[in-house]
């Protein structure tokens, strides 16, 4: 696993963080750069499997595979890959398999996950 559901350790340029805690309460923080975001051709996976994910979070709420994260035109996608306990953003259910834009600020609920998007400053 992936220390806390962090990503690869690098210094980002900028990008996202996803951050909040289990449903044990322990904390969870994804961060994900805009670079690598970007290249991701089919998105990057969040769920509870290391070998099926490129993100993990150790939560038995959270699906093998829960979630893909790609880029879109205005900014991140999120959707829910027909996960068991479902993914809602700011309280709203996700259909599986349409990608929704996520916006700084909003409350992105990952089975019993609740984490907060964070959008990290461009520093140009």
């Amino acid at each position: 696993m992936t220390p806390s559901g962090s990503g690869p350790d690098h210094e980002l340029e900028w990008g996202w963080r996803l951050h909040g805690e289990d449903g044990g309460g322990r904390p969870v923080e994804i961060t994900i750069g805009e670079t690598e975001l970007s290249n991701a051709e089919s998105g990057l996976t969040v769920g509870r499997h290391p070998a099926l994910c490129e993100y993990v979070i150790d939560d038995s709420g959270v699906s093998h595979r829960h979630i893909r994260l790609s880029r879109g035109a205005d900014g991140m996608l999120v959707e829910d890959v027909n996960s068991l306990n479902g993914t809602r953003l700011d309280g709203h259910p996700l259909q599986p398999f349409e990608p929704v834009i996520v916006r700084d600020g909003q409350r992105l609920t990952v089975g019993r996950v609740s984490l907060t998007v964070a959008r990290l400053a461009d520093p140009q």
